[in-house]
């Protein structure tokens, strides 16, 4: 008996479509599972509404004249997390120079709230509330300690989204535009559209790490994959005395040189200067393409801020070459500590 080419490939693409929906079901059925087990595997020792208790909304007023307000807008929310029972865990930015803090619990209630302190290294901020109010807090677990294959959990406010369930894809370095730049980072998949602030939760209830930015590549820079980035609990850990107690950290601060840049195009270049700000008064511009600090060549962020960084404490004078309009320059940039530039808590 002969089968007729046609028929033989309709065979073959029929066995190809049967093989991918095989493959889909089981794929979709070990998701489901494992869901099932996180959820039950942290509802052992905690139920999800005991976490959501220690979890709430948190919405800043920012004066007009803040450096921020532009950049980051005079009206921001994201979630927070209560780690010591009057404070509150964020990411930073929704609360850097906030003049109006309003805190929603679970239950409904809004109660209003102060900036207590703020870390630029880590982004980090802490809110407590100004009137007295019981809260439940979670305790910090170890973010050095996650594996690729546990499930954790995003979990904002319930006022500003819905939880998820996620899985930690890659730890690689990130270097912001904003002066910003850390070694490990966490990156998650798939991506929760209210990350700000949020906690990301190990399955035995514990904070790792807290909600920072959307993410295109959260797998690999070469990869198109939708994703979260968390700043990990770690990093607070041997730094939270100081902020609790000052506001700020007192040892390991960057020098700050106060502008905003970009390596996309394979060079740094100058996409803003922050008024009043170092390097605005040394004379640095827009378009400007750094190509070295204190004689070290540098081609991208990571390797321009290190090269800032290690230059010693906020206040060292460094010196920057750059490219302008074919022609190279060198200024010398006055550092600063950050925290006085912008505007300040009542609380520090």
């Amino acid at each position: 008996m002969s089968i007729s080419p046609n028929i033989a490939k309709e065979y073959l693409r029929l066995s190809k479509l049967n093989l991918i929906i095989i493959i889909f079901f089981y794929k979709f059925c070990f998701l489901i599972s494992l869901k099932i087990f996180a959820q039950e595997t942290i509802l052992k020792k905690e139920k999800f509404n005991d976490l959501y208790n220690s979890i709430v909304s948190i919405h800043s007023i920012i004066p007009n004249e803040a450096r921020t307000s532009k950049s980051l807008g005079t009206v921001r929310q994201g979630s927070g997390v209560v780690i010591d029972n009057t404070i509150i865990l964020t990411i930073g930015y929704i609360v850097l120079e906030a003049n109006e803090i309003t805190i929603g619990l679970l239950n409904g209630k809004k109660i209003p709230g102060r900036l207590i302190a703020y870390d630029f290294e880590t982004g980090f901020g802490l809110v407590s509330p100004i009137v007295p109010t019981k809260l439940n807090s979670l305790k910090m677990g170890d973010s050095s300690n996650i594996k690729m294959d546990d499930s954790i959990f995003i979990l904002p406010s319930p006022n500003i989204g819905v939880g998820s369930l996620a899985k930690m894809v890659s730890r690689r370095p990130f270097a912001g535009w904003w002066e910003y730049y850390l070694e490990k980072p966490i990156y998650t998949l798939p991506n929760n559209p209210a990350w700000a602030g949020a906690p990301l939760i190990n399955y035995k209830g514990e904070i790792v790490g807290i909600g920072s930015l959307f993410i295109r590549d959260a797998v690999s820079p070469e990869i198109i994959s939708p994703g979260n980035m968390f700043v990990p609990i770690n990093l607070l850990k041997p730094i939270i005395k100081d902020l609790v107690r000052y506001g700020r950290r007192t040892s390991n601060i960057n020098p700050y040189i106060g502008l905003s840049s970009d390596d996309n195009s394979g060079r740094i270049v100058v996409n803003k200067v922050s008024k009043d700000g170092p390097s605005y008064k040394a004379g640095i511009k827009p378009n400007d393409v750094i190509t070295g600090v204190n004689g070290r060549l540098v081609n991208n962020l990571e390797t321009f801020y290190k090269a800032v960084w290690s230059s010693g404490n906020y206040g060292v004078m460094i010196k920057v070459d750059i490219i302008r309009n074919g022609k190279k320059m060198n200024f010398n940039i006055n550092t600063t500590n950050r925290m006085d530039y912008y505007l300040k808590s009542n609380s520090y």
